[in-house]
């Protein structure tokens, strides 16, 4: 605003906040209703918020001209040039909350603070003037949840998360996994943009599968690797504890399944330790000796052990060239065992079956299809949420 086009202005502080009367000289108005000439017909005064001195408040009285019309005797308040219609903060101040927004490192309540302005205000602004671009989907994108009960809507205790597994970036969160809210955001998208992604990596939730047959058609679904291995872990630890309940209390075999089960649960231990003695057996002991002992104490454990072990192998080693057979004979062998409680993940091991061999796909940076990129900003997400 030019200065040539103030007809009165003064300006005095109370307190810690500075007052600033301002009155703009009389302008040639048409009314906005018929086009007619129009005359000055009192003011109006109307606050507005302007903090721009530091740690001062600050506060325009801008004491706006009413005009009335000669022709339809309509009256109207001549256009405010320190801010928006019904806005109670100026437009400097608008500007400097815009500013601040691009640094992530500030909170809502930290700008609020730099700016003199609420909270609320600040997200209301946020809401209202930052239009965030919609992300184009990935050729591989990773669905996943992450537990927020705060965060989340629709009823749902958790926020879904999609990823870019190809670029390596979140894409968006969110307010709920379920069904409708994940079907409702990919609908924003065309067909065709849609059709571009070739891969969908989920956990073994059935409404993701559901919604990626559904939305994207072209893609195939690939089941992230650690979700099955650790339902194959967890069934195993069910084998050990059940068979550790049967045999007696303070048995040598209690004693094996109840302080040595990490030896048959990690991989990759150093078996052929220094023997150290063992007060149990009153000997000297290594972590072999120990292990061959858990091996003997139920062939159910040593069948159900040997299971566990051979899928983590073939998560570790198997190709997509080889990986359907071997596949197909490892469900094969869960099944013969008729061991109760693989029940479970044999069946998971069927139903999941071609999401299993979609995974071992490695067209991009030789990385298998998983969710690993999605449980990573999972982590970061709930640290910034605590």
């Amino acid at each position: 605003m030019h200065p040539d086009s103030i007809e009165n202005y003064s300006c005095y502080k109370d307190s810690d906040t500075f007052h600033y009367h301002i009155t703009l000289f009389i302008k040639k108005h048409e009314c906005p209703y018929c086009g007619g000439p129009c005359k000055s017909n009192g003011k109006k005064e109307r606050i507005i918020h302007h903090p721009n001195i530091i740690d001062f408040d600050g506060v325009i009285h801008y004491h706006a001209r009413r005009y009335k019309c000669n022709d339809c005797g309509k009256t109207f308040i001549e256009q405010n040039p320190f801010t928006f219609e019904r806005f109670n903060n100026s437009y400097a101040v608008i500007n400097r909350v815009m500013k601040y927004l691009a640094n992530l490192d500030l909170s809502f309540k930290r700008i609020g603070q730099l700016t003199g302005v609420s909270t609320t205000t600040v997200q209301l602004y946020l809401d209202s003037y930052v239009s965030i671009p919609k992300p184009s989907l990935p050729e591989s994108l990773g669905i996943d949840e992450i537990h927020a009960k705060k965060m989340s809507a629709d009823d749902s205790a958790y926020l879904c998360v999609l990823v870019d597994n190809v670029n390596r970036y979140p894409i968006d969160i969110l307010s709920s996994r379920s069904k409708n809210t994940l079907n409702r955001h990919f609908e924003t998208y065309t067909s065709k943009e849609r059709d571009k992604v070739k891969f969908v990596t989920i956990d073994m939730w059935d409404a993701y599968a559901r919604v990626a047959r559904k939305q994207f058609p072209k893609a195939k679904i690939a089941v992230d690797p650690f979700h099955v291995v650790k339902n194959i872990c967890a069934a195993f630890t069910r084998v050990r504890i059940n068979i550790m309940n049967q045999v007696p209390y303070n048995s040598d075999a209690y004693y094996l399944l109840k302080n040595w089960h990490k030896l048959l649960e990690i991989r990759d231990i150093n078996l052929d330790n220094e023997p150290l003695y063992n007060k149990h057996f009153q000997r000297k002991m290594n972590k072999r000796d120990l292990y061959n002992m858990l091996l003997e104490v139920s062939d159910k454990l040593k069948n159900a052990y040997e299971l566990k072990d051979d899928y983590q192998f073939f998560n570790e080693r198997a190709t997509s060239n080889n990986c359907e057979p071997w596949l197909d004979q490892l469900i094969d062998d869960f099944q013969k065992s008729e061991i109760s409680e693989y029940y479970e993940c044999t069946n998971m091991l069927c139903n999941w079956r071609e999401g299993i061999i979609n995974s071992f796909d490695r067209s991009y940076d030789n990385r298998k299809q998983s969710n690993a990129l999605a449980e990573n900003i999972n982590g970061k997400v709930r640290a910034y949420l605590g």
